[in-house]
């Protein structure tokens, strides 16, 4: 009877460090998951937001603006698009650090693994971050279309 009774404490004090282990599994997997669906969302954001701002440029003092009839206010639009993009990016990269620094505290990930997922992720997002549209230019040009005029 003792036997059984040891054994029953056996039991009962590698019971919760098995579900414990169980639980930093399924969160190991929920973090990883949620670390790589971060990510992707960052560098969705980042492609839309460049070409949002190559859009605006091209609109603005590029080829566009002589072809577009309405180049400024197509330009605005492109503009107003990606302005929310950018303003989401700093809340959307502290989400991420946050869940790198859980990923790492409970070794979910190794080193390089992390390492191979944090440092693209965040160098996109620093870069949509810091930067800002350009200043929009009057589409009147003081250069004349076409070679100079010798004069007479």
């Amino acid at each position: 009877m003792k036997g059984l009774v040891a054994l029953f404490a056996v039991f009962i004090g590698i019971a919760p460090a098995a579900v414990a282990n169980a639980q930093a599994v399924t969160n190991c997997a929920q973090v990883v998951r949620s670390i790589t669906n971060v990510a992707a969302s960052v560098s969705q954001n980042a492609t839309a937001y460049w070409t949002y701002r190559t859009q605006f440029g091209d609109l603005i003092c590029g080829l566009s603006s002589a072809t577009v009839a309405n180049a400024m206010q197509v330009a605005q639009q492109h503009k107003g698009h990606g302005a929310p993009l950018r303003a989401g990016m700093p809340g959307t990269l502290a989400n991420f650090k946050d869940l790198v620094a859980m990923a790492a505290s409970q070794g979910c990930l190794s080193p390089s693994q992390l390492s191979s997922i944090v440092e693209p992720t965040i160098k996109l997002a620093k870069r949509v971050n810091f930067d800002q549209f350009p200043e929009e230019v009057p589409l009147e040009s003081t250069v004349e279309v076409g070679p100079p005029r010798l004069p007479h």
